[in-house]
Order: structure tokens, then C-alpha cells, then sequence
């Protein structure tokens, strides 16, 4: 599905490869999955940057494990979170985060105070769905996000939506032609950013933030 959403881009220029983590959870709906799925995630990204990639995307909402990841490799890394975000505020003044389930909102604020983000620059709705259920029924997740971004637009003035979820990929299109606002596919997001970083041959700062951990043993 992710791959799909992202074909149309594609080019002799960009090539990507998408793959998932050996093993972890199916969907994240917690900070505890995060955790979970970030081990393995990072283990797969040191591994990409030996197989010569030159960036990363991690393409999971809420960005679990990429401060972590940034520290890792050399090579761009970007979360589709903090880049979706990066580009709406360059879009508009207040835009709509819509999320899947209700638990997803608290975890999402936070992530975005975290990045800093103004409380009048945002609003976060979910539609109801975890995760696993948005990927059953993809057409029920469309028709939720169409219903509650059209009420929440109204309520809180802002002016574009982010899909807050990776599941919600390839929705962009249809969303759009029926809410007649302007949407941000993360992944889409995540991947172009990162593109640009490649093109521009910079990544993230090894001075103090994301410098490289120093080696330790750890006992397996």
C-alpha cells in the first residue's frame, strides 16, 4: 500500500525500496508498541546505510524511534510526521491533524509540542479506527476521515489536513477532489523531504543532538 502511494513519484532519479522490520507489532497503538517496533527498526536502517542508501524514511506516524535512528547512520534519516508538519506550516496558519483512534490524539500532541509547533497552529481528530482496522477497511477510513475532517474543518478554521496515519496513504486524491482542501500524504511527505536532503547532500548534525553514540557491549 505504502509502495502504491508512493509509485506515482518514482523516477530514474528516485528509486525506493520498501520493507518492513523482521519482527515487532502489526500496527502501533501505543507508546509500548513504539518501543517494540523501534529496536528492530533501527537494527534495519544501520543494515540500509551498509547497503548504500542514501536516506531513510521511517514511514510510521508519530516517528517512533527517529531521534535514535538519527544517531545511527550518517545518512538522512526522516520521520513522515515531522515532515508533513514542516510542510503544512510552510502551507498554511492552522492546519488539521487527522488520526486514527482516540488514543492516538494525547500521543500526538505531545509529539508535536515536542516539536515545537504553536497550540494555534493545530488540531488533532481521530475517526475512530485502530491501526489494523483502518487497513481492513480502507473505504471506511476514507468515508470517516471525509465526514469528521469535514466537521472538524468548520469547528477549528484551519486550512489543510494531514493524514495522520501511514495507512491513510494513497487517500490523498479522492479526499481532496471531496473536501476541496488541501491534504498532505505523509509518506509522500516523508519521502520528497528526504529526497531533498539527498539532493542537497546534507543530513542530520553531528555536532551534539544526533551525535553518534559512543560503542558499548550489550548483553544479548
Amino acid at each position: 500500500m505504502i509502495a502504491d502511494a508512493i509509485a506515482p513519484y518514482v523516477s530514474e532519479a528516485l528509486k525506493v525500496d520498501v520493507v518492513s522490520p523482521e519482527k515487532g507489532p502489526i500496527g502501533l497503538e501505543s507508546y509500548y508498541h513504539n518501543h517494540l517496533a523501534s529496536v528492530q527498526v533501527h537494527k534495519r536502517i544501520v543494515e540500509a546505510e551498509k547497503e548504500g542508501y542514501d536516506g531513510v524514511v521511517i514511514a510510521c506516524y508519530g516517528d517512533p524511534g527517529v531521534e535514535a535512528a538519527k544517531e545511527l547512520v550518517n545518512i538522512p534519516v526522516v520521520g513522515i510526521t515531522e515532515a508533513s508538519y514542516a510542510l503544512a506550516r510552510i502551507l498554511c496558519t492552522k492546519f488539521l491533524v487527522v488520526v486514527s483512534a482516540e488514543t492516538a490524539v494525547p500521543r500526538q500532541i505531545r509529539y508535536i509540542k515536542t516539536l515545537g509547533i504553536p497550540d494555534y497552529q493545530y488540531a488533532v481528530r481521530p475517526i475512530g479506527l485502530t491501526v489494523i482496522g483502518v487497513m481492513s477497511d480502507r473505504m471506511s477510513a476514507k468515508e470517516l476521515i471525509a465526514k469528521n475532517c469535514e466537521i472538524a474543518m468548520k469547528e477549528t478554521g484551519a486550512e489543510l489536513i494531514v493524514m495522520g496515519c501511514s495507512g491513510f496513504s494513497g487517500l490523498r486524491g479522492e479526499l481532496e477532489k471531496e473536501l476541496k482542501v488541501p491534504i498532505i500524504d505523509p509518506v509522500v511527505a516523508g519521502v520528497h523531504v528526504c529526497e531533498a536532503l539527498i539532493h542537497m547532500k546534507i543530513a542530520q548534525s553531528k555536532v551534539s543532538t544526533y551525535k553518534t553514540p559512543p560503542v558499548f557491549q550489550v548483553k544479548e
